[in-house]
């Protein structure tokens, strides 16, 4: 959404007319921003090229929607990804080695700079600093060289403290008196206000608290030429970061108060980092149990009694996992509603359902904690549920069956405090709710055989194997589900079909199912899985591409199944570049890497180190838009 500094309070009949067109835009961290002005968002749980632990890796993908991509082509130079580091969350190590030192890059992209307002958010860990602590440990960076179109610079310096460079080195500044000793957790926020004056235009926090305002001369941060760094100076200077790196966020403006709050509270639930001040969610704590993941928010707040109002007033489901809430009216000055979820999938359960009204009860698996900060009027607002951005498939039915789920603790009965006010293509949304007590929400149906809430389909998978095509698919829960149709497309737009298979009814556990394509076209073809319920309603899974190419080029894997080295031949991609990836069979990428092929019939060895568990994986590798996959089977 866009972002105001109100000089006076918004009236709120502005605001209902406003929020149905800025909710849905919403792509940013905790429901804060779009692209346009989150301009960067790295996060370790997301665009990697590997997620295997203790693995290096070539790529860090932005999930802004600007396509700023960090990536690093020499192999000594990687950073390796590292499971578990912050509260069961990955993050990338950096090795501190001045020699071949880590860092990825990204070239000069001016929506990173040519702004007169800054909000940087990052998580970091760092493990080691030089001896003495009197060379810089860099976090990110835009710069060619010292003092050389610099943009930023965020880093450790001498006494363990944190140092900010904006616009050249001339007013450098610290955290003082705040130091981050090794093995520290560190939530740092930095903002930046060309419009202040210059005395009070950057603002240091950590762990939520104000440590630092400091002077900034320059009004603007102009539109220099130069590279994103991540945990290192500049690309000629080897003075690098020692540690993990979680998250890192940044956006084009001095974010308001409300946002700024927001965004911490979503980064202490992830990372377990305890906020000092405006702690306003409670569900991350373990007696409310842990709901740490997707947290998002609508909040409004003033720098200061009577000064500029700022406020952010909705979340989109896409933020949330499925949930999404916006404000009609009742936000006054220190109002927040956080929420979060506890749960990495969903889908629709029969169980714990005690309270609902009908006769085929179900719910949403996943569970959000809402935690209202309310001071004055009641707060009312507009929830959605989505049913793609909750994870599950697209088929919906009557209205009035499906009931908006609340209860006090995570367990007992719950309580159906209203139905649907509408369905609205994959979304069911309930209108005029008062929000005022905290505890759990989520959405039921009275009846799922008439208004079901989707099964929850894991993976859908088309894997070239030899002449054929082998395809997978599994489904955690079944409702009401017929059958399936598998369906194989030449272009990706006409499909037709190829089989039938008949599907659980119901069920509640992980089902594999399993077909073969004897006769898969030449050339690229496309796959799709169609789900259909008793009542005719159906769905469709993602589209899958393979490709069957009737000559001798593509890849081969020996042996095969192994139970030792895993050995790759590429035929007919000598002098090409090749992405490697292997997935296992939900679709986790477990190996990546990018070969330069020198020869035909080059022979390859991944996974030298036997880490792939005992299973069956889909080996793909892509060139020149040909992409050619193998089943792997591990014993």
């Amino acid at each position: 959404m866009s972002y105001f500094r109100y000089m006076v309070r918004i009236s709120f009949l502005l605001v209902g007319v406003l929020i149905s067109s800025f909710l849905y835009s919403q792509t940013g961290p905790a429901g804060i921003g779009t692209s346009a002005n989150n301009v960067l968002w790295l996060k370790a749980d997301a665009g990697t090229s590997s997620i295997t632990n203790n693995t290096p890796i070539s790529s860090w993908n932005d999930q802004s929607g600007n396509s700023i991509n960090v990536t690093q082509t020499v192999s000594v130079k990687q950073p390796s990804f590292a499971t578990n580091v912050f509260n069961g969350f990955p993050a990338i190590s950096f090795d501190n080695i001045k020699t071949n030192n880590d860092k990825l890059t990204a070239p000069d992209s001016p929506i990173l700079d040519n702004t007169s307002g800054y909000t940087f958010f990052t998580i970091t860990r760092p493990v080691s600093y030089e001896a003495g602590g009197n060379d810089a440990r860099v976090i990110l960076s835009k710069r060619n060289n010292v003092d050389t179109e610099e943009s930023f610079m965020l880093f450790h310096y001498s006494n363990n403290y944190l140092y900010v460079d904006l616009q050249t080195t001339n007013n450098r500044f610290n955290s003082s008196s705040t130091s981050y000793p090794l093995g520290t957790n560190c939530l740092i926020d930095l903002v930046y206000d060309g419009s202040l004056t210059s005395g009070s235009r950057s603002k240091l926090y950590s762990s939520g608290a104000l440590i630092k305002t400091a002077a900034e001369t320059s009004t603007l941060i102009p539109d220099n030429n130069s590279p994103l760094v991540i945990g290192s100076t500049d690309n000629g200077d080897p003075r690098p970061f020692g540690g993990y790196i979680g998250e890192i966020i940044i956006y084009r403006e001095a974010l308001n108060k409300a946002s700024r709050i927001i965004i911490d509270n979503y980064l202490s639930a992830k990372y377990n980092i305890t906020l000092s001040t405006n702690d306003k969610y409670a569900g991350d704590d373990s007696g409310n149990g842990d709901y740490d993941r997707d947290v998002a928010g609508i909040g409004q707040d003033t720098i200061m009694p009577g000064s500029v109002v700022g406020s952010n007033l909705a979340f989109s489901s896409s933020a949330a996992a499925g949930l999404g809430i916006s404000v009609n009216s009742g936000l006054d000055n220190g109002d927040y509603i956080m929420a979060g979820n506890a749960s990495a999938s969903n889908g629709q359960i029969i169980t714990d359902i005690g309270g609902l009204t009908g006769t085929n009860n179900a719910r949403w698996q996943r569970v959000w904690y809402i935690d209202v900060t309310n001071t004055s009027t009641n707060i009312n607002t507009n929830i959605e549920f989505d049913m793609s951005d909750g994870g599950v498939n697209t088929v919906l039915g009557t209205t009035s069956n499906y009931v908006l789920l609340f209860r006090a603790g995570q367990s007992g009965n719950w309580t159906e405090l209203t139905t649907a006010s509408s369905v609205s293509g994959d979304k069911v949304l309930f209108n005029g709710i008062n929000l005022s007590t905290d505890g759990y929400y989520t959405i039921g149906t009275r009846d799922y055989t008439a208004s079901p809430l989707p099964i929850e389909l894991i993976s859908f998978n088309a894997i070239m194997n030899g002449n054929k095509v082998d395809i997978n698919w599994t489904t955690a829960t079944e409702i009401n589900n017929d059958y399936f149709v598998i369906e194989k497309s030449k272009n990706g737009i006409n499909f037709e079909t190829l089989t039938k298979l008949d599907a659980a009814g119901n069920s509640t556990s992980i089902i594999n199912y399993t077909d073969v394509d004897l006769n898969p076209y030449t050339g690229i073809s496309y796959y799709r899985l169609k789900q259909i319920d008793f009542n005719g309603t159906f769905s469709y899974s993602k589209i899958e591409a393979v490709n069957y190419k009737s000559d001798n080029n593509g890849i081969s894997i020996f042996p095969n199944p192994t139970d030792k080295e895993i050995n790759l031949i590429l035929t007919g991609l000598e002098n090409n570049e090749v992405l490697v990836v292997i997935r296992d069979m939900t679709g986790k990428e477990c190996y990546s890497k990018v070969i330069v092929t020198t020869e035909n019939n080059q022979l390859f060895a991944i996974d030298p180190e036997q880490k792939l568990a005992t299973g069956t994986y889909i080996v793909v590798a892509t060139s020149d838009n040909r992409l050619y996959s193998q089943k792997l089977i591990v014993k």
